[in-house]
């Protein structure tokens, strides 16, 4: 059994020379609510399309409710749901 919802462990995301996400270390519990905050430029969009399957980590992995992102994407999107601001 999985003892949390969600969890990032040293996830990486360049693309060509920009670092969008770096070493992103995170475990949130089940029932825990929490908000991804930063600047413009801070990776908060790139984080949420992991979770979403939509793009994938340069390294690290990333888990929903114990389902792997990566290799379990049509599992994962049974769980989750994705509304962009603009769609």
């Amino acid at each position: 059994m999985n003892d949390f919802a969600l969890t990032f462990e040293h996830v990486n995301k360049t693309f060509g020379n920009v670092t969008a996400v770096r070493d992103l270390s995170l475990k949130v519990p089940p029932g825990s609510i929490y908000g991804f905050l930063g600047p413009n430029g801070a990776g908060k969009t790139t984080t949420i399309r992991f979770l979403s399957t939509l793009l994938e980590p340069t390294t690290g992995e990333a888990r929903i409710c114990g389902l792997d992102v990566l290799k379990q994407p049509l599992a994962v999107r049974k769980v989750i749901g994705y509304m962009p601001d603009m769609f």
